[in-house]
């Protein structure tokens, strides 16, 4: 979403004291130690007692806390589009719905007809995306290089387990993307561990975060550590700065625009559950449905997130004529 350039300035206008001469390091935000404390305490689980539970329970677990969670922080689209000027009235906010939904349902169309395609271009967008967690100062490509280590490291621990979900969301072709993500893991992983040393220098929490994600990434299965990675720092992170650049508005029309926009979503995930019924286990019903879902509503997310960088990068450059 917006918020991803948008608010890098707040972080560091919160930053605490320096010696003289010397850049100030941004407080870490509140939803670094939900993270931490979340991760911390997955990672020990794991290493100490192996709990893995079966992936039903994963897949079911990953629905409900996307849901309750994840979505939400995308929800808040209608009113970024509104700063934006894509809309102004109620006519104008029709179209723009129509505009949002038609690009999320054509995704759904070409995840059907060219998966594997669909499953590849969903992975690099999300790279992008997740990617803009960190280091927002300096340009897209180390942001996004951090974004493909985290969606490769899964596939670098555990190939077979990446293998047999691409292959649910997309068929057996889809296996050969896992291949590649695994083979990709540890140069990945040396510049992931370069690019978290960068970040310390400005940021030190972003680099607790970046290792944090690495090893959570390496020692879980990969829907738990989706679980936790999306929802307790991406999700929240997205949250907290949507609801800070939001604070002009009331925080009723604020929340309510959540909750509608989080709804309506799950209640087409319903209706497609339904008339799917007996089709393949719930199971695999419920992956399609949560990661295929996420993809229909990434793609116009990140239109906005794009339309919302131009508009920055042009009001910073207005502002920095004489």
């Amino acid at each position: 979403m917006v918020t991803e350039t948008a608010t890098a300035s707040p972080t560091a206008a919160n930053a605490g004291d320096a010696a003289p001469g010397m850049r100030p390091h941004p407080r870490a935000p509140r939803e670094t130690y939900l993270f931490t404390a979340t991760a911390l305490a997955t990672i020990l689980a794991f290493l100490l007692a192996d709990p893995e539970p079966p992936l039903v329970v994963q897949i079911a677990a990953i629905a409900i806390l996307a849901a309750v969670l994840g979505m939400p922080h995308g929800a808040l689209d209608p009113l970024i589009a509104r700063r934006l000027g894509l809309w102004r009235g109620p006519l104008s906010l029709g179209a723009f719905n129509l505009v949002y939904s038609g690009l999320a349902v054509a995704v759904v169309m070409l995840w059907i007809v060219a998966p594997v395609p669909s499953l590849v271009l969903f992975l690099v967008v999300s790279a992008v995306h997740f990617g803009g967690d960190w280091m927002r100062e300096r340009s897209p490509a180390p942001r996004a290089l951090a974004g493909a280590a985290l969606l490769s490291f899964p596939a670098f621990r555990d190939e077979d387990a990446v293998a047999g979900l691409y292959a649910t969301l997309a068929g057996e072709g889809a296996r050969s993307v896992a291949a590649a993500q695994a083979a990709l893991g540890l140069p990945l992983l040396v510049l992931l561990l370069v690019l978290a040393v960068l970040a310390a220098r400005r940021a030190p929490h972003e680099a607790v975060e970046l290792g944090l994600v690495a090893l959570l990434a390496l020692t879980t299965p990969p829907l738990v550590f989706f679980i936790v990675y999306f929802c307790t720092l991406h999700s929240a992170r997205h949250l907290r700065e949507g609801f800070a650049e939001e604070r002009a508005q009331p925080r009723r029309l604020t929340a309510l625009v959540v909750v509608a926009y989080t709804v309506i979503p799950l209640i087409a995930a319903g209706i497609f559950l339904a008339a799917t019924a007996g089709t393949a286990s719930l199971d695999d019903q419920l992956l399609r449905v949560v990661f295929i879902g996420l993809a229909a509503l990434t793609v116009p997310h990140m239109v906005l997130v794009g339309l919302g960088d131009r508009a920055l990068r042009r009001d910073e450059q207005a502002a920095a004529q004489p």
